[in-house]
């Protein structure tokens, strides 16, 4: 992503800063003209925004320094905000902002839903069957590739992070989450992940999947719900088959 949460969460606080600068020149040229050149609110405030706008009425005194100190501070300050709005426009970064900051509003929101760990085939075919039911999951993968390809489909919620960090998991609201689905072909990982999971929500629902049948009671064990075997699954699936004949 081409900002993180964290970035999204600091952007209103340089506005903010922004707002306030901008409100402290104001405060500043209206009550310094007031007292200082005996004029009225309205014509103190009219006066600096001429003097912002270059148009100068004082000739000496505290006035005309007051002017200067505005002029100066005033298009420096303009400048950077401008600047800055630009910049976020030219390089996309401002709708990329906006992208993000609703992704965060629906993540906000979310209950009970379901965590898919791991964006390859069959992740994204969980991810597909769940958007087709109504149920909300959050997908959550490493590779930027991999990333790149889900998003195509502008159903998916997409987190890119290492599922094995805590706070990943925490962003993914694993706290309100009804289950955690470990789609990665690492059993250790899918191990690990587990116990992380149920440290972080004791309730949680955990279906994982393991390469080796001997993985799948340490699995249990750990906390898991169900454990696939897809080696396992596919010859029991090919016995039924025959069996039938």
């Amino acid at each position: 992503m081409a900002k993180t949460a964290k970035e999204v969460r600091e952007f209103p606080k340089r506005v903010l800063i922004f707002f306030v600068l901008i409100v402290i020149l104001f405060l500043v040229g209206t009550l310094g003209f007031k007292y200082s050149m005996n004029l009225s609110l309205s014509d103190a405030f009219i006066m600096t925004l001429e003097t912002l706008a270059f148009m100068f009425h004082a000739e000496s005194g505290f006035g005309k320094f007051l002017e200067i100190f505005l002029a100066i501070f005033g298009v420096f300050l303009i400048w950077w905000i401008l600047w800055g709005l630009f910049d976020m426009l030219l390089e996309g970064n401002l709708g990329e902002y906006l992208k993000i900051t609703k992704s965060l509003n629906k993540l906000s929101k979310m209950r009970n839903h379901y965590i898919i760990a791991g964006g390859g085939r069959v992740g994204e075919d969980l991810a597909l069957h769940f958007c087709d039911n109504k149920k909300e999951c959050i997908i959550i993968e490493k590779n930027e590739e991999t990333m790149k390809k889900l998003k195509k489909n502008k159903n998916f919620f997409v987190m890119q992070g290492d599922v094995t960090d805590e706070n990943v998991l925490k962003q993914a609201k694993i706290q309100d989450a009804k289950a955690i689905i470990l789609a990665m072909p690492e059993t250790e990982k899918n191990l690990l992940v587990t116990m992380i999971a149920k440290e972080l929500n004791p309730n949680i629902e955990i279906y994982a999947r393991a390469d080796k049948p001997a993985f799948v009671n340490k699995l249990k064990k750990a906390g898991a719900k169900v454990v696939v075997v897809p080696e396992t699954v596919a010859a029991e699936k090919f016995l039924q088959e025959i069996n039938k004949q």
